[in-house]
């Protein structure tokens, strides 16, 4: 649950009032829940220091403890939302194959190991990345530098190489691109299938021409909401929509999706939208 107040003790007493409907709630179904997964973060302004502070919650006479980050859904979740717990952890789990690749890049064609890539790298580079790459890129450097390198091995390709091949020869992105490619295809769908999304994403959906009627070159793109903070910006909804501008014409006025993700991935192999 997320629960919002600026003042800290009316934040207190809203979040426990709330956990107590809700282990009222579990006591009525006959549920239990789990204390060693029951924990709180909080997130602040980042000129706003609340470090010393702590929440004085409990739920069934336990304590709930602080914490500066916690999985869910197989994203870490960090109280900074820079997603570097995440990285360091997707980072770790990747390591361990590039050992393996390398004896089995002896051995097996490289179809096969193009095919081993897709069935165990990828997916866990693609996983959430809609998410934990939503940042800045000092903090995806690692990330990057290991898939370029389990790449390298897969491929039989000199460190010289240049990276653009690696990846051009696997039809598929870097980390950077592959994370605008996401966010594209979901602001697609939002753009030409509205209709079939939950009421949540209807909600966010507005277009310049529904603002003003000003007939400009921009009066079909989204429209895009100013907020001068870092994570305004980065707000999925407000960055989904400044990508989908920079878009060129013949690319965003596609509504077939395959036709458009085949035209999206050809134009990010070429160049990085700038954002």
């Amino acid at each position: 649950m997320f629960i919002n107040n600026s003042n800290f003790s009316t934040l207190n007493t809203i979040c426990q009032l709330t956990i107590n409907k809700i282990s009222e709630w579990l006591l009525a179904n006959r549920l239990t829940v789990n204390y060693d997964k029951t924990c709180y973060m909080i997130f602040s302004p980042t000129n706003v220091n609340i470090t010393p502070l702590e929440l004085k919650l409990n739920i069934n006479n336990s304590v709930i403890n602080k914490v500066a980050s916690t999985k869910y859904l197989g994203i870490q979740i960090d109280e900074n939302l820079n997603w570097k717990f995440h990285i360091n952890e997707l980072c770790l789990s990747l390591r361990k194959y590039v050992g393996v690749f390398y004896k089995l890049s002896l051995k097996l064609p490289p179809n096969v190991l193009k095919l081993l890539y897709y069935s165990i790298i990828y997916p866990r580079i693609l996983y959430g990345i809609e998410v934990y790459a939503n940042t800045y890129m000092i903090n995806l450097h690692d990330l990057m530098i290991l898939n370029n390198r389990i790449l390298r091995i897969i491929q039989h390709k000199p460190i010289t190489t240049n990276t653009n091949e690696l990846y051009t020869s696997f039809n598929t992105l870097p980390i950077n691109k592959l994370f605008q490619y996401q966010m594209l295809i979901h602001a697609h769908a939002v753009y030409f299938r509205l209709p079939s999304l939950p009421d949540i994403l209807k909600n966010k959906r507005q277009l310049n021409n529904e603002v003003h009627m000003y007939n400009t070159r921009s009066s079909q793109d989204f429209h895009r909401v100013s907020i001068n903070s870092i994570f305004g910006n980065r707000i999925s909804s407000n960055l989904g929509a400044k990508l989908w501008n920079l878009l060129p014409p013949n690319i965003k006025t596609e509504n077939n999706r395959n036709t458009f993700a085949k035209l999206l991935k050809e134009y990010l192999k070429l160049q990085e939208l700038k954002c």
